[in-house]
């Protein structure tokens, strides 16, 4: 220090008595847009601006509707774990937007078992959960769906396991279940300047015997008109991208519902299924290998995409990796006897469950089985154009239109980190020549494109970047190939 003090001007040594020419690390910024080292000039209206809000990990015990939960939060994205509800997110948000289901008629309830079985009746609180698949009823390999009680709705072990700025992790844990031989441990994460959320979903054998059972994770999406709650909202869709190679002949299959059911359009030339809501039950699977599926509601121009690893030689419950179920009236079989549910959004309310499936995990007595899942908020509207990356999401592919040395760039974007996003040019030969920052960016806003630059003469393609506030590459969001001549 000694030897740097006398290079700096006493405006130098205010700037960093003020936090301003100091740049710290990527988990405790509080700065956009700062650069890695010292700016070697700085004036009096840079000095005395505000600093950018801090997007710092935290969590703490607090109430969520009247229910006793822990908050992470960064103040991009808050997670509601509930303990008491089987362990489950009550909530997910970004800003002050919700996406998943919440039961109005049991807010604040916490239900004995007495009050939660067959006989009583299923207290289905919403959020997401975690179930040992296959569901069925036919054999001991088969599990026999809810209510049950000490997977679904007793209380969990809680403990925070990380509570750093960069990041928070609370870890639930399930009773042991002596019929089915399990035990669920999840871990939710939530990290500094991302609205990604990272799900470690363990899966444990407690008993004596081989155990063989999927991880079957489910969010309950609320599917409420956004102005009118007693109506189903006519603007949530899910997209799940089928695999070129399914054993299926449409790329999925129906498992219960209407063959005909008008909630499923193939798009995109056979690419993706596309679901739309409706308020009529049924049900699809598929054996998408992608590692994804999306979900938006296209009242508030909000979505998240889920991320999985999908495992391509091994067998999955249900034959699929990714599930849906539209919760509505209707009458189909569950084998031994069929089921009704009642044109009664009171007893069959308005949510849109969509599903992941892990493949089979053989367990021996003590052995562990781990499938973590990542979700990713974001403001974006519907249609999803392309496959998503870390970085975020199209809607409207990147598009440009080349006018001399000029080319315009276009394309509607959710992203998941605030920052910035880039053009970057390369050459034929893969040689990078350039880049252009385009626009700063926020996972709260619909990032929209519309803005021309100069490329360099020898450009044969540009990509866009999504950059965080450290300038650190998240993900591109989209390629275009300006010499398609070539």
């Amino acid at each position: 220090m000694k030897r740097l003090m006398p290079q700096f001007t006493t405006l130098s040594v205010i700037a960093i008595l003020l936090g301003v020419a100091v740049a710290p690390s990527p988990q405790h910024t509080h700065l956009a847009g700062w650069t890695k080292s010292i700016i070697p000039f700085i004036t009096v209206r840079s000095v005395m601006a505000a600093p950018a809000p801090s997007y710092s990990a935290k969590v703490e015990q607090t109430q969520y509707r009247k229910w006793n939960v822990y908050k992470l939060t960064n103040g991009l994205v808050s997670l509601y774990v509930a303990p008491e509800l089987g362990g489950r997110a009550i909530q997910l948000e970004l800003g002050d937007q919700e996406f998943f289901f919440v039961n109005k008629a049991l807010e604040g309830k916490v239900l004995p078992e007495s009050e939660n079985n067959l006989k009583a009746g299923w207290a289905n609180y919403g959020g997401d959960k975690v179930w040992p698949g296959p569901e069925g009823w036919m054999n001991d390999g088969e599990w026999p769906s809810i209510p049950y009680y000490i997977l679904d709705g007793s209380t969990f072990k809680a403990e925070v396991v990380t509570d750093t700025p960069a990041q928070v992790a609370v870890r639930v844990t399930s009773p042991e279940d002596p019929r089915t031989g399990v035990q669920f441990i999840r871990t939710y994460h939530v990290y500094a300047d991302t609205t990604r959320v990272k799900v470690d979903q363990v899966l444990r054998n407690i008993s004596r015997r081989q155990i063989r059972w999927g991880i079957w994770h489910l969010i309950q999406n609320d599917a409420a008109d956004a102005t009118d709650p007693s109506k189903p909202n006519p603007e949530l869709y899910m997209y799940i991208p089928l695999n070129p190679h399914s054993k299926y002949p449409e790329g999925y299959y129906k498992p219960y519902g209407d063959a005909r059911h008008p909630s499923y359009e193939v798009i995109q030339g056979g690419k993706i299924l596309r679901v739309h809501y409706m308020y009529w039950m049924c049900k699809a699977a598929a054996d998408s290998n992608a590692g994804w599926y999306a979900v938006v509601n296209g009242q508030k121009n909000i979505g998240f995409v889920e991320n999985f690893k999908y495992f391509p030689d091994q067998e999955y419950p249900d034959g699929a990796s990714v599930e849906q179920w539209n919760d509505g009236p209707g009458t189909f079989s569950r084998g031994p006897f069929n089921q009704v549910l009642e044109n009664d959004p009171s007893k069959t309310p308005y949510f849109f469950e969509t599903e992941g499936m892990s493949p089979y995990a053989r367990l021996e007595p003590g052995e562990e089985f781990s499938y973590p899942i990542f979700w990713s908020p974001t403001r974006v509207p519907y249609p999803i154009s392309s496959d998503p990356t870390s970085g975020g999401v199209a809607s409207e592919a990147l598009s440009g239109t080349i006018d001399g040395a000029n080319v315009t760039l276009k394309g509607t974007f959710g992203v998941f980190s605030p920052g910035t996003i880039q053009a970057e040019f390369f050459s034929a030969m893969g040689e990078e020549l350039g880049h252009v920052s385009l626009q700063t960016v926020d996972p709260r806003e619909v990032v929209r494109l519309d803005k021309t630059i100069s490329c360099p003469a020898d450009a044969f393609r540009v990509s866009v970047a999504a950059l965080d506030r450290d300038g650190e590459n998240r993900g591109f969001l989209g390629n275009f190939i300006l010499r398609p001549r070539w």
